[in-house]
């Protein structure tokens, strides 16, 4: 009997492995097709591409001038030594809308063959050289789409796009890159393979410079400062590289290479008097200026941790080399006597001191009992700073490098700069824990969080300098006039966010927040306030408090011009992950909901059940980031209902065999609604579970009407039943989730940290 039992239940298994594996293939996108699909719909097909008197065309009919069908020879040539020139103009307006390209193929990234780049400019054989950097060949969306954005804004000088490898005939490795970033272009060449340029511009910058290479070239047309060629005032030159429109991504992929693009660009650097390595102000060593620079307050809030604030404080003033001028301020929100007693014994201490050749003026201790609130605390350290730059620093944070006040400064001192931090490690290891924010559909996160910083991510994320989003309070830097134009921290933020609103006010101003990877501090996090997520009451206050975000900036919703559309923007992944194998879309069915019945017999709570929620809220709130009561458009049939996403599988258990179902358990009166699901393909847990059987489609998600669900109370758990066997078990998260009658508010009953200053996801 046990043998025709095992014989019938290997006969299952196969059976659900078979089905699996087709479930697999429906759920599983290669790039290759998912990319190929979006550039079918850009298309433009009234645009003409002639390669000269051979027509080339992105219609189905590859129409040359004649009318006569001609094949298209594509851009396959390799570093051909002659320029080719290009004929693009709109079928519809004729060759008098016509824009001529010359591309030319760079050998070793040097603008070579002056005289006949000059001459191509000057004589205008061509209004647009396209430079291209590698092997490869350029995309048959490129020209028409470069072409389109030129005809749009006559202001454009620049253009560049993303690109991706083609081996084998089969497309892989995109590279997405972000908007215009003039922090990150000063750090690295981050254009990349092709790089499309005014004709006129490049022939004013030929004539009165003499710079060959690429990168300079570029910088001279974006600055417009050619004739400056000893760069005599670099602020005035890195001032314009805020200008309007000037330099312009277009956020697709315009260069197929035969390997890497950015293996060929990633160690090009500007020349030293450029000014992007920190050569302006703060780190010239020549004359003593100690008296022009302005003072920077550094505000540390702290209560109850003399130990770990002591730490701090003496890594600033070890590490803190130069002739900086800084005051140390420490916010105190009702430390206890004895802590306070040792507190002002230290503050009198430092004060007596000389300390020697690093710019100290002092530590100020004040001490006022309050109710914890972040925003209020540094706001008053704000009010009570003599400094003209403003230093944001947690008690929690460890100085390790000599020389990272002066490279902070030296980005916080740019004009077009507003918020700069640091990268952040966990304490005494290569773990990132902040590379910058980024503004994710589900919210601020830390990209790359949890990583090794041993390992370059995705294109130099956690290398050379970057504009983005938002950086973390637990270190931010800025000028104090910004800092009180946009209003200081907002109280009403007290624990969680506040960094990242002030951020996103300062990006809506028109600066540029910027996170220097070659500035690391040690984080000890966590250590001066509690977790977020020990108590159902701290979640609520989380919650909130990312919704007040968004309902002051409901424009950057799911919004970040430095992380690239093709990005996922609808889970917490760490890495910068592509977006077809996650992109969430909200075609599928409404889920039928079975209201109150009981678990099957026999089934059991199991700790190998693991669920974890990534998303719970209403359909409005997930597509536009607030209510329907608060937002600016007005809500469809189709918004009025819930989404639910995240993943579960069992531990040590082949989970093909398992059908799933999401349990919302009534908290008060312990009824159990059941919920379908539709499973999602989920490469990140595959990779994280190695060790686990059958997890790629542990992903989920389900939309359920509006009204399905009756007003109270759930907690989330799932229900997971063996189809080869009679097994059945259950598992519970830690999510909390509150309906009203045309609302929901979701909590989690564990931490989700954003940032130690003190925003949190």
């Amino acid at each position: 009997m046990t043998s025709l039992k095992q014989s019938v239940k290997q006969i299952l298994i196969k059976k659900q492995h078979k089905m699996y594996e087709k479930k697999l293939s429906e759920k599983k996108v290669c790039y290759a097709d998912w990319i190929a699909g979006q550039e079918k719909q850009l298309r433009i097909d009234n645009i003409i591409v002639a390669r000269r008197k051979k027509c080339l065309t992105n219609d189905s009919e590859k129409l040359s001038n004649g009318g006569e069908k001609n094949k298209n020879e594509g851009f396959r040539s390799k570093f051909p030594p002659e320029v080719q020139f290009f004929d693009v103009f709109d079928k519809n307006a004729g060759e008098k809308e016509k824009i001529t390209f010359a591309l030319v193929h760079l050998q070793e990234n040097r603008v070579e063959n002056r005289p006949e780049m000059t001459q191509i400019c000057q004589n205008r054989e061509a209004d647009v050289i396209l430079f291209l950097l590698s092997e490869g060949e350029i995309s048959e969306i490129a020209l028409p789409l470069i072409y389109k954005k030129l005809k749009e804004d006559k202001n454009i000088m620049l253009i560049y796009g993303d690109e991706d490898v083609c081996a084998d005939q089969r497309r892989e490795k995109p590279w997405f890159k972000p908007d215009w970033s003039p922090d990150t272009f000063l750090s690295y060449f981050y254009f990349g393979s092709l790089v499309a340029v005014r004709a006129d511009a490049l022939a004013k910058v030929l004539a009165a410079t003499d710079k060959t290479d690429i990168y300079s070239v570029c910088y001279y047309i974006l600055t417009d400062s050619p004739d400056k060629k000893d760069v005599s005032s670099v602020e005035d030159a890195n001032t314009q590289l805020r200008m309007e429109r000037k330099a312009v991504h277009i956020p697709e992929v315009l260069f197929h290479g035969k390997q890497e693009g950015y293996e060929q660009i990633k160690d090009m650097r500007l020349p030293e008097e450029f000014g992007a390595f920190g050569t302006y102000p703060y780190q010239k060593k020549d004359e003593d200026h100690s008296s022009d620079l302005p003072c920077v307050s550094v505000i540390i809030p702290s209560k109850d941790n003399p130990r770990v604030l002591f730490t701090c404080i003496d890594s600033v003033i070890e590490q803190t080399q130069g002739d900086i001028p800084y005051e140390i301020i420490v916010i105190d929100n009702g430390s206890s006597e004895e802590n306070r007693r040792e507190i002002t014994e230290q503050a009198e201490k430092l004060n007596r001191e000389e300390v020697c050749g690093k710019g100290f003026r002092g530590m100020r201790y004040e001490y006022e009992p309050m109710t914890f609130n972040f925003s209020r605390m540094c706001n008053k350290g704000a009010a009570l700073a003599k400094g003209g730059y403003l230093l944001f620093l947690n008690d929690d944070m460890e100085v390790i490098q000599e020389n990272w006040l002066s490279l902070l400064m030296d980005k916080a001192a740019l004009p077009h700069v507003g918020a700069v931090g640091a990268k952040l490690l966990y304490p005494d290891s290569d773990i990132i824990q902040h590379a910058g924010i980024t503004n994710l559909r589900v919210g601020p996160a830390h990209k790359l969080q949890f990583l090794s910083d041993e390992k370059v991510h995705y294109y130099g994320k956690n290398r050379f300098v970057h504009d983005v989003m938002a950086v973390t309070g637990a270190c931010l830097l800025l000028e104090k006039e910004i800092f009180e134009r946009a209003g200081g921290f907002d109280e009403k933020l007290a624990v969680a966010f506040n960094d990242v609103d002030l951020c996103y006010t300062i990006y809506e101003m028109g600066y540029y927040n910027v996170v220097r990877n070659d500035v690391v501090l040690y984080h000890h996090e966590s250590l001066s306030r509690g977790k977020d997520g020990e108590s159902e009451e701290k979640q609520l206050r989380l919650l909130r408090e990312k919704d007040a975000l968004y309902e002051k900036h409901q424009s950057l919703y799911g919004k970040d011009p430095f992380y690239h559309k093709y990005l996922t923007t609808d889970m917490l992944e760490s890495e910068y992950a592509p977006a077809f194998h996650y992109q969430v879309t909200l075609d599928m069915p409404w889920a039928a909901v079975a209201k109150e019945q009981p678990l099957p017999e026999g089934v059991r709570e199991d700790p190998c059940v693991v669920i974890g929620m990534e998303c719970a809220m209403d359909i409005y709130k997930w597509k536009y980031g607030v209510a329907p009561d608060k937002g600016k458009v007005k809500p469809t049939d189709q918004d009025m209902g819930y989404y639910f996403q995240g993943y579960t599988f069992v531990i040590g258990a082949d989970n093909a065999c398992y059908k799933k179902t999401l349990l919302l358990e009534n908290k008060e009166n312990k009824r159990v609604l059941r919920i379908p699901l539709d499973e999602r393909y989920r490469p990140d847990i595959k990779n994280n579970l190695k060790d686990q059987l059958n997890v790629d489609l542990t992903g989920f998600a389900a939309k359920v009407p509006l009204g399905s669900v009756p007003k109270g109370n759930y907690r989330f758990g799932m229900l997971v039943e063996d189809r080869c066997s009679r097994q059945k078990l259950v598992g519970y998260s830690n999510w909390v989730l509150q309906t009203q009658e045309q609302s929901m508010n979701v909590t989690e009953e564990k931490e989700n940290d954003i940032d130690g200053g003190k925003g949190r996801q």
